[in-house]
């Protein structure tokens, strides 16, 4: 056998990062290193003599510095100067099998260059480093802070999709106060950025919904609201980093709502330093997250209690309103740290449903001493939780085939108005995550059950719309289709021309008068009332109507209602007349 000359392993420290390279690194001027192939054997002789046999015959044609006999294979390393060549000459043999570089592969946790990352304990100690060697999450993965709102700090930049202010009632999810920024920066600060501290999904989206008011309080109703409005807009995860003593039928159905639109809800178990429920973190189907310290024991201020599904690090850093790094404490704060950990195993491939990121989340956690949190829980372990996740996606087949998806209704070109229900026929071999409807390129709404059915309120007075469908599969493949439609919100226009005056006295016999309607997409229908019944109907944009004024009494009120083709209505002014 003949002996493997083995080239020295070269450790890299730069920017405090220490891994191993790829090749080792050389000095200027160095010889380079030699480069090691796998060269696999084909199984009609045996091992050792095939191999000896393939390496005898490549020395014929390169240098071949060494080789090491492998089960049904042997690896050779050769300069590096003549690795195409020697790849060449191997494939070439009819005793070869396959030829493919002896890569390197390392044990390490991914340190970012952030300036307050060596402060941040909570990432070491619940094995973020190591998990993001697998993910550092994907930008298609929605976060919804239900909070104070987020503002966009350098670490959130060009991560925060549109959101809503609940408390306003308008569309600027923007922070007054400053708990919900800090909350979104535990989420997703971006890492290795130079600037600030890592938050744990570097790459997932955040979706700010405004609850709470400038002092940092908010209805229940507002709340639910907030819930419900981040679920249909198609949030993954939403984190309530807010607590209140009393439970709430009206919480519980939000969160059950969440759920069934395939959202995982967590939520903080609060900051009494008691074992009292507090909610909506109590409620079965959010998962209620307390506060654990450095060396794992409970934070005295955290409530715990068997209600309490699991513990994540209470004291991490993030960037407030001003940008500056501070330490955020509490319950509100293990909550997004556990919400970002559930937003790396969201970020995997197939895509898990919730069931399975709580099923991971959970089962992996590292158990506690005190049983301040439910025995089947822990604190969380990012790594541990992957690891968890990915034993359950291995028994899925790997998905490569797209979803189909198609639009039903409604048809390309129609005309729609109000609130339009949009259907979709979406299927797949292995099973749907979730569709998306998007209205000229923005989401809207999202379904993950089917039959596929998403209202769409059409808020623009008028014109042509682009509908889109994005469907992804389980494996995380995604369709799209678009439809245009015609949008017309506005009502027609419609008088009366001719016929008596308002007013009139003594009216006898027929009457005639005549009325005229228009509109950009057309009328569908006049249709003339007396004493507030419709009593006869045209066709077309302009009639005269012959009113037999015997029939209806001694007051008449007349008045002519246009409907065009979306389905507006417009009435002309009443005029009334005496007999």
């Amino acid at each position: 056998m003949r002996a493997r000359a083995v080239s020295g392993l070269a450790l890299s420290v730069m920017a405090g990062v220490l891994g191993f390279p790829s090749a080792p690194v050389l000095a200027s001027g160095a010889a380079q290193a030699p480069v090691s192939l796998v060269v696999g054997l084909r199984a009609d002789a045996e091992p050792d003599e095939r191999g000896a046999d393939v390496v005898d015959k490549l020395e014929e044609s390169v240098d071949v510095v060494g080789s090491e006999p492998l089960d049904a294979a042997v690896a050779v390393d050769v300069p590096a100067d003549q690795a195409a060549e020697a790849a060449a000459a191997l494939r070439a043999d009819p005793a070869v099998a396959y030829v493919e570089r002896d890569h390197i592969a390392g044990i390490a946790a991914t340190v970012p260059n952030d300036p307050s990352f060596v402060s941040q304990w909570g990432i070491k100690r619940a094995g973020v480093g190591t998990a993001w060697d697998t993910t550092r999450g994907r930008g298609g993965v929605v976060v919804a802070v239900v909070d104070t709102g987020v503002k966009a700090v350098p670490d959130l930049s060009g991560r925060l999709l549109a959101g809503y202010d609940f408390v306003n009632d308008d569309t600027n999810a923007a922070d007054d106060q400053g708990h919900g920024t800090m909350t979104a920066g535990v989420i997703a600060a971006a890492g290795n950025n130079a600037v600030g501290a890592a938050g744990i999904c570097w790459f997932c989206k955040i979706m700010p919904v405004k609850v709470l008011n400038s002092k940092g309080y908010g209805t229940y109703s507002d709340i639910a609201r907030g819930i419900r409005w981040a679920a249909d807009k198609g949030a993954d995860i939403i984190n309530l980093s807010l607590s209140g003593t009393e439970d709430s039928q009206l919480l519980r159905d939000a969160v059950a709502y969440a759920g069934g639109k395939g959202a995982m809800v967590l939520a903080a178990a609060g900051n009494l330093g008691h074992s009292k429920p507090h909610y909506p973190a109590a409620i079965p189907s959010a998962i209620a997250v307390g506060g654990s310290t450095p060396g794992d024991l409970r934070y005295s201020w955290s409530n715990y209690g068997g209600w309490v599904d699991i513990a994540a690090p209470g004291c991490n850093l993030a960037q407030g309103l001003n940008g500056a790094v501070s330490q955020f404490c509490g319950t509100s704060s293990a909550t997004p740290f556990a919400a970002g950990v559930a937003a790396l195993l969201a970020s995997t491939s197939p895509m898990p449903t919730a069931a399975m990121i709580r099923s991971a989340l959970v089962s992996s956690a590292d158990k506690l001493p005190g049983a301040w949190v439910d025995p089947s829980g822990g604190r969380v372990d990012a790594a541990a939780a992957l690891a968890s996740l990915r034993a359950a996606q291995d028994a899925l087949v790997q998905d490569e085939v797209p979803p189909a998806a198609a639009f039903v209704t409604p048809g390309g070109g129609a005309l729609v108005r109000g609130t339009v229900q949009v259907s979709a026929r979406v299927t797949d071999n292995l099973g749907i995550a979730k569709v998306e409807l998007l209205a000229n390129g923005v989401v809207v709404i999202v379904d993950r059950s089917a039959p596929y059915s998403l209202p769409w309120r059409t808020a623009v007075r008028g014109g042509t719309v682009t509908l889109g469908l994005r469907a992804y599969d389980r494996g995380g493949n995604v369709t799209s289709a678009a439809r245009r439609v015609v949008v017309d919100n506005w009502g027609p226009t419609a008088k009366i021309t001719s016929g008596p005056a308002s007013g009139t006295r003594n009216v006898r016999k027929t009457k005639y008068v005549t009325a005229q309607a228009a509109d950009r997409n057309g009328i569908r229908r006049l249709e003339l009332l007396v004493n507030g019944k419709v009593v006869q109907r045209s066709t077309g944009t302009r009639r005269t109507f012959a009113v037999q004024t015997w029939k209806f009494g001694k007051t008449l009120k007349i008045r002519v209602r246009a409907i065009d083709r979306a389905g507006n209505v417009s009435n002309t002014a009443t005029r009334t007349w005496y007999r």
